[in-house]
């Protein structure tokens, strides 16, 4: 039974673009110009959410489905398995990033394997529900959400040194570091992981607008992202930003209100729900993988065994965290990113046409 509403699911979309996501100073590479190379990267992203919510619009079945149905079930499987152990990684990678900053930063005194499983009990009671559940507790917390970032963004000003002459001069650099920035790491992170959705599509009620609430997303998630680049940037200087592993949480710290030292808990309170949401939309996502996969009628016995590889990864991972960032992400985004949410995509779009082509030629 559909039983999302479409603006549960844009409060949900939006959490999740946002998630771990303004942790980092995105295509910091590109210096004072990293802004710009966010936007840049958020608006080559619309052409595949609009790929992306076509392929739904034409089979309207979830992603694993779509494999099925373009590939046969055999090679549909095998990619729908490749999907759901990538959902899974996914879950635990956002996982890692929270235990990091807290075990780092925030809670240097608390056992790591303490808040993982802290985490991961949060998450396998939300999954226990429709997620349904979760898009609504999305839509409950958005404007929350939004209150906590607006006022971080605000009395971010009130830091000494804070400049916005820190973003000049303009591709000092020429245009190369800006697009080296944006392609593929900012087209793929954050803005291709909106690739999970289609894993929650079917769930919604009217999918009439879908394509006009997404973009909505991903343009105020791009305004946002930029804006928190410029922020960090005009706080902190882009040798402190690239410097730092969590830019923002280094801004936040320095921000002093009369009798706040800092604004800590604010953080704290915009990680949890930004990246518990994260997490269970791209656990779910992997469930109903698994689900279809395996053509498993009722997933919900498979919730602990998720919860405990989702655990284990991000513990496993957590370990070596500082030393696998640099290398990992752009590996990742050039190898495992492009090619399951841009290739696999365009695939499936040009076998839809061979089809109905074929198809036209035999009729």
């Amino acid at each position: 039974m559909k039983s999302v509403t479409i603006k549960e699911l844009f409060s949900a979309m939006f959490l999740f673009e946002i998630g771990n996501t303004i942790l980092f100073a995105h295509g910091i590479s590109a210096k004072q110009d990293s802004w710009i190379a966010v936007l840049l990267a958020m608006i080559s992203a619309l052409p595949l959410l609009y790929l992306y919510i076509f392929l739904y619009n034409t089979y309207n079945i979830n992603l694993t489905e779509i494999l099925k149905v373009s590939f046969g079930k055999i090679i549909g499987r095998i990619i729908s398995i490749i999907y759901m152990f990538y959902f899974f990684y996914m879950a635990a990678r956002v996982t890692r990033d929270y235990l990091e900053l807290s075990t780092s930063s925030i809670f240097p005194l608390a056992p790591i394997k303490i808040i993982a499983i802290f985490l991961m009990i949060v998450t396998a009671y939300f999954l226990l529900f429709d997620i349904s559940v979760t898009l609504n507790v999305a839509n409950i917390l958005l404007p929350f959400f939004l209150s906590l970032i607006s006022i971080i963004f605000i009395f971010a000003f009130t830091i000494p040194g804070y400049s916005f002459s820190k973003i000049f001069p303009i591709f000092e650099g020429g245009i190369m570091p800006v697009l080296k920035a944006a392609y593929p790491r900012i087209l793929t992170f954050p803005f291709g992981e909106m690739f999970v959705f289609m894993m929650i599509f079917p769930e919604i009620k009217c999918s009439k607008d879908l394509f006009k609430y997404s973009s909505l997303v991903y343009l105020i998630t791009g305004i946002l992202l930029a804006f928190n680049d410029i922020n960090i940037i005009s706080a902190i200087g882009v040798k402190e930003a690239s410097r730092v592993n969590f830019p923002f949480y280094t801004v936040t710290r320095l921000i002093t209100l009369g009798f706040l030292r800092s604004l800590d808990s604010l953080y704290i309170a915009l990680m949890i729900i930004g990246n518990l949401i994260k997490i269970i939309i791209f656990a779910f996502a992997g469930l109903k993988a698994c689900q279809s996969v395996f053509d498993i009628k009722e997933y919900k016995f498979l919730i602990i065994p998720t919860a405990t590889i989702v655990y284990a990864l991000s513990i496993v991972t957590a370990e070596s965290y500082f030393i696998q960032i640099p290398v990992e992400l752009p590996i990742m985004a050039l190898y495992v990113h492009v090619p399951l949410l841009v290739i696999v995509p365009l695939i499936l779009l040009i076998v839809y046409f061979l089809k109905k082509v074929i198809n036209s030629c035999i009729t």
